[in-house]
């Protein structure tokens, strides 16, 4: 209960620091075929870490002009750690503070670099991954979650009606940003 107290405190102050942050409309055609900068927070959990990880992976090719930079919080490799242009930034328990947040210290590994499209791989809402892709201030912050806070934090939303296999979910979601 006092996990969950916190968290909603954690999600109270995420939308009291984006309070003055409106999304201006933005073109989707070529928002992330034509980006140049890419943040990933993979999904919790190495299975589907892998599903997503795999299913970007088919296009290797045709993203081969993108730097991306991989947010997980697992220990083992997937396979967008193989791109020639990837950074792998590696998130421990110690990463995120008790209100579910990260901490400074990851977001100044983070803000490294400028972002044109943030995605948030977690098929559930997970905070502190939703806030990394906020706080990103990238144009295209892309999303699985439904729901109030989703506005908060993603201004592109994929909407997965009907539940299928995760590893299905992602391919079907690979193949839509090839669209665009």
């Amino acid at each position: 209960m006092l996990e969950r107290t916190r968290s909603v405190l954690g999600v109270q102050f995420a939308k009291f620091q984006f309070r003055s942050d409106f999304d201006t409309p933005q073109p989707l055609t070529n928002f992330f075929t034509g980006a140049r900068n890419v943040l990933i927070t993979m999904p919790r959990g190495y299975d589907n870490a892998v599903h997503a990880g795999n299913a970007l992976h088919k296009y290797r090719d045709r993203l081969d002009h993108l730097h991306l930079t991989i947010i997980h919080t697992g220990t083992r490799e997937t396979t967008l750690s193989s791109f020639l242009h990837s950074q792998i930034i590696r998130i421990s328990p110690t990463d995120i503070n008790s209100f579910s947040l990260p901490t400074r210290g990851l977001m100044e590994r983070i803000y490294t670099r400028q972002y044109d499209v943030a995605l948030d791989l977690n098929l559930d809402f997970v905070l502190h991954s939703a806030y990394i892709c906020k706080a990103s201030r990238a144009r295209a912050r892309v999303g699985f979650h439904r729901g109030a806070l989703s506005d908060v934090f993603f201004n592109v939303r994929v909407d997965l009606k009907h539940r299928k296999a995760p590893q299905s979910m992602y391919e079907n979601f690979a193949a839509c940003l090839m669209m665009f």
